[in-house]
């Protein structure tokens, strides 16, 4: 990688606190689980981390409890060589959790208390400026608070940065940023809310497509929709391109989208054209699902080259 080649995340750090259960219980309820396990995690540094296992030369930019689960997350990015020079400590918030139920098909949902996460404020981006200019890609999400990620946005357009936008938790406010991103990259139900509709609607190919065309007249330059284990749709104003779905064994669901995003940089920073950056992160995405937790799950280069070997050999 040239030196030249930086992927910047801005966004939530958050621990992982995961267990196994046949269904969700009702209020008021207690159900027996198991499997229970600590992990790394928040979009942020699961993305920023993604990038960094494929090779990329990565800065995290966040917000952290003075607590143990801030020391852990701190070792662990450090570990990782990614630059943590710009993570500020809180004092007064705990560092952010994520509580993840996983299913016996393996497919989550997640509650997470943002924590320290809400302290990275607006302020901060203009004290970032050198830091976002020294960047080729800028990533943002959503666990951090939207008047820090438009500021943060709009500071890295003017600066001509390559923007994607992972508009997760999305929620309706989300469609304001649109005109400052370069890619938007949601799933399909992130899609429906920036799109007013209901998370929980099943859409065709071609809705999605509509709603994706829908998005791109707000500034974007592209809209990559991921749709789990259906092929990936890269919308732009010029072509709708189907990138095929990599069929694996899922053990769990969960960092998939982030390590898709983190990869998708990392290949925009390496100089791939849109179409095959997407299809990289394709392999990623899958390539995380056949592994358990996220961090350990994120492919290094070298697994992951060797997983779209196997796969391009089938």
């Amino acid at each position: 990688m040239s030196n030249h080649s930086k992927v910047l995340s801005i966004g939530s750090y958050n621990v992982g606190l995961t267990c196994r259960t046949g269904r969700v219980p009702s209020w008021g309820e207690t159900i027996i689980g198991s499997g229970f396990f600590e992990s790394y995690g928040g979009k942020g540094s699961n993305q920023a981390v993604a990038a960094a296992k494929l090779g990329g030369d990565v800065t995290f930019v966040g917000c952290i409890g003075n607590d143990k689960y801030g020391d852990d997350g701190l070792d662990m990015l450090n570990d990782l060589n990614i630059n943590t020079s710009h993570v500020l400590r809180s004092d007064d918030r705990s560092t952010g959790v994520g509580i993840i139920l996983l299913n016996d098909d393996n497919d989550n949902c997640i509650i997470v208390d943002l924590g320290a996460n809400n302290e990275l404020n607006p302020a901060y981006m203009e004290e970032l400026k050198s830091v976002i200019a020294d960047a080729d890609v800028v990533i943002f999400q959503l666990e951090i608070p939207t008047e820090t990620v438009i500021r943060g946005m709009n500071i890295a357009k003017r600066l001509g940065k390559t923007i994607i936008f992972n508009p997760a938790p999305a929620n309706a406010e989300a469609v304001k940023l649109l005109p400052y991103a370069t890619i938007v990259n949601p799933n399909e139900s992130e899609l429906l809310i920036l799109s007013g509709e209901s998370s929980d609607k099943e859409l065709t190919e071609e809705q999605t497509v509509h709603l994706a065309r829908q998005l791109l007249e707000k500034g974007p330059e592209a809209i990559i929709v991921t749709r789990g284990e259906k092929d990936c749709l890269l919308v732009t104003a010029e072509k709708t391109v189907i990138v095929p779905s990599i069929s694996v064994q899922a053990e769990d669901t969960t960092g998939a989208g982030d390590t898709f995003t983190g990869a998708l940089a990392l290949a925009l920073t390496e100089g791939k054209e849109l179409e095959d950056a997407t299809r990289f992160a394709s392999y990623a995405g899958a390539y995380c699902v056949t592994k358990k937790e996220v961090v350990p799950a994120i492919p290094t280069r070298e697994e992951l080259n060797q997983f779209i070997t196997q796969k391009n050999n089938v």
